[in-house]
């Protein structure tokens, strides 16, 4: 499974531990142990990520939403909630 991810400047989950650049979940309310969980496992795919070639943008990660595979937790725990609404507006109120 995969954890939908956007990348954010102001409200976040999750940072990339090499860069330190914030990152929103696109996902469901989850127990706090399986949020836990999902967020250690966001921030090893993030770190992950710097070990990859750069996209074609030059950037590590993507300014649009994306996908962190390799989440195998619950599937309650990871099921999308794509509230483009939501997103928008914590991004332009902050």
């Amino acid at each position: 499974m995969h954890i939908p991810c956007i990348a954010t400047e102001t409200a976040f989950d999750v940072q990339c531990p090499v860069c330190g650049r914030g990152f929103l979940l696109l996902t469901e309310p989850t127990l706090s142990l399986q949020r836990g969980s999902m967020r250690r496992h966001a921030r090893r795919a993030l770190a992950a990520q710097h070990d990859q070639p750069l996209a074609s943008s030059g950037n590590v990660h993507s300014d649009e939403v994306f996908d962190l595979p390799g989440w195998d937790g619950e599937p309650e725990g990871s099921s999308v909630a794509l509230d483009f609404t939501a997103t928008l507006r914590l991004q332009t109120t902050h």
